[in-house]
């Protein structure tokens, strides 16, 4: 397929205007990459986020690994199936580390490069053993879903590419681990002016599968909920079939119904200083996931099952405010009616809800 450059190139524009002198340090921008590979042995997220302006503000990043237990020796294993390794740090933004075209993230263990179609990837912490290095290069149909959607104080916008093709290699406390084209890729990006810590909330998730007749599906949910998720605005799933566009369920048609673990649990948390700072915390954490959808003939029906859930502290940059992140993965089963074909697959999901 061809891709539109010239959306795709909207879609990853940095849209901070730090040139100016007089731009705001609620601004945030931010990039984010999942990938899996197709067994599900090893799950990736990696985010970086820009938040202000140079010398008034931050790069924040994260960087997690969910892996197998048969890759962990023995006397280190637990009883889960699988294991979640991480780091989150934050660099000082200083004016040379942010280049806007071709855009560039660069700084002491970060690198991210994005021209046209292709992209680099780096990201490296010597001290957690952990540390990636891919390329990539946009399969999917871009899209720009929203640019000034109402946000806490603001306003939020994004756009996704839901199918990249990789190459690379991860690194987990001295075992290395190839990245090849068979990995799903999936990236999407995050701008506008908010505060973290406000009552604003979001429910999301990417599902990779593949049908019976080899054919690949991703579905991309997005719900924006206020803090507690009591209010909602309009959910909508993309559904897209070998790297295009074919469905948009949204509104009405769509019911999502998470299943919690019965009593709370205390979660893996980073980074490290606010697990500390929040040690007692704990919470529920999901177990389960459906999510039917009715359109005009149309019909989605997804099921969940949850593996791993770890959970992210952000700090706002100019409040003592935060707001936490909860990342889960899982294996998903989709049915899914689509065009008078009926199409059966399997596969992962990465989701996060914000809290």
């Amino acid at each position: 397929m061809t891709i539109d450059e010239q959306l795709l190139a909207r879609v990853e524009a940095l849209r901070i205007p730090f040139d100016d002198p007089t731009c705001p340090i609620d601004w945030k921008d931010w990039y984010h990459l999942v990938l899996l590979d197709r067994r599900g042995k090893i799950r990736i997220l990696v985010n970086m986020n820009l938040m202000g302006k140079p010398e008034q503000g931050e790069i924040q990043v994260s960087f997690l690994v969910n892996l197998a237990s048969e890759y962990i020796a023995p006397e280190y294993r637990g009883d889960a199936p699988m294991a979640t390794f991480g780091t989150a740090f934050s660099l000082e933004w200083q004016p040379d580390m942010v280049r806007r075209n071709p855009f560039c993230i660069q700084g002491n263990g970060v690198l991210l490069e994005i021209d046209g179609k292709h992209s680099t990837l780096q990201v490296q912490d010597e001290r957690m053993q952990l540390s990636i290095r891919c390329q990539g290069e946009a399969k999917a149909t871009p899209l720009l879903v929203t640019e000034d959607s109402p946000f806490g104080s603001g306003f939020i916008g994004w756009g996704l590419v839901p199918g990249l093709q990789v190459i690379g290699e991860l690194s987990v406390g001295g075992q290395n681990f190839s990245i090849d084209r068979d990995w799903f890729a999936y990236h999407d990006r995050n701008f506008g002016r908010f505060r973290w810590g406000e009552d604003i909330g979001w429910e999301w998730f990417v599902a990779f599968a593949v049908c019976d007749d080899g054919r690949q599906l991703t579905l991309v949910l997005d719900q924006r909920t206020n803090k507690n998720h009591s209010v909602k605005a309009l959910p909508y799933i993309f559904v897209y079939l070998d790297n295009d566009l074919h469905k948009i369920f949204l509104g009405s048609t769509l019911v999502v119904n998470w299943q919690w673990s019965p009593s709370p649990v205390m979660p893996v948390r980073l980074p490290g200083i606010m697990a500390s700072l929040f040690a007692d915390r704990t919470l529920k954490v999901p177990k389960t996931l459906q999510v039917e959808a009715d359109d005009r003939g149309d019909r989605l029906l997804l099921n969940v099952n949850f593996e791993t859930a770890m959970e992210l502290v952000v700090p706002d940059n100019q409040n003592r405010q935060y707001t936490f992140i909860e990342e889960v993965t899982g294996t998903v089963e989709i049915n899914l009616f689509l065009g008078g074909e009926t199409l059966r697959a399997k596969g992962l999901l990465y989701g996060e809800y914000v809290l």
